[in-house]
């Protein structure tokens, strides 16, 4: 489930609960637990069949109470009586819609990129480019991709061991207009190519899926062949993967532009 609805959607129902159970006559205590507990609750449930990650669940279940604290303080007045919040409630409220403010921002430039127009006048060498940030729940960032550079370590002791030397060719000059040659040298220690291997090309952006995987074709002795044509503006990741002595091989590099 999109974040920004399970986030922001969940603040929203909370605010409505806690409407909903103080014209039910309930007490600010118990409409502020009931508004609190519910949303919790049911983000618990959904949560438990489909596991986001530790920090994504923490952030939802500090989120509902945290509204919930807010209206008891804001609305803790007896009923009929004049509303008066102190200075430090109001402190408070105002740095967590400061907070929520920047959340959703950081939520939506992790799915949607930040717009060109904005980010031609916010950074430098960004005129026409959808830029992306992390976010946690948005991008994949889970004990896999937490084990990336050990793995990649891995991946080049692998080849070391093998005797094999890769080379990469074409990736500098992806770009959005047409179609760029990617080739790809595989070699072993005295020079032979190595052949028959099936070699997949793909892009994709950071934690997200890949896209138009394809098979390079075998064009001569150990040389691998494929084509590729940037989707949007950005960083992207080239994926290369292989195997080799019955071990996956997945090298990927940056391409695009910052």
């Amino acid at each position: 489930m999109n974040l920004l609805i399970t986030v922001f959607g969940g603040m929203l129902l909370t605010v409505l609960l806690y409407g909903a159970a103080r014209l039910l006559k309930l007490s600010n205590f118990w409409a502020s637990v009931a508004a609190a507990g519910l949303p919790t609750a049911a983000y618990l449930a959904y949560a438990t069949s489909k596991w986001p990650g530790l920090d994504v669940v923490t952030l939802h279940v500090v989120t509902y109470p945290t509204i919930s604290v807010l209206l008891f303080q804001l609305y803790a007045n007896k009923p009929g009586k004049e509303l008066h919040v102190h200075w430090v409630p109001k402190l408070l409220i105002a740095f967590f819609v400061f907070i929520t403010v920047v959340l959703g921002g950081f939520v939506y430039i992790a799915g949607n990129g930040l717009p060109p127009a904005l980010a031609s006048k916010l950074l430098p060498n960004a005129q026409g480019k959808t830029l992306y940030t992390g976010f946690a729940g948005v991008v994949e960032h889970g004990e896999e991709a937490a084990k990336s550079i050990a793995q990649q370590r891995n991946i080049n002791a692998r080849l070391e061991q093998l005797g094999w030397n890769v080379e990469v060719s074409g990736l500098a000059a992806l770009d959005l207009k047409h179609a760029n040659t990617v080739e790809v040298l595989l070699r072993r220690a005295d020079g032979a190519g190595v052949v028959g291997q099936q070699l997949l090309l793909s892009l994709h952006r950071q934690g997200q899926p890949v896209m138009g995987e394809q098979t390079m074709r075998e064009i001569g002795d150990g040389v691998y062949r494929g084509s590729l044509t940037l989707p949007a503006a950005g960083v992207w990741l080239a994926s290369i993967k292989f195997a080799a002595n019955g071990k996956n091989i997945v090298l990927e590099h940056a391409v695009g532009s910052e």
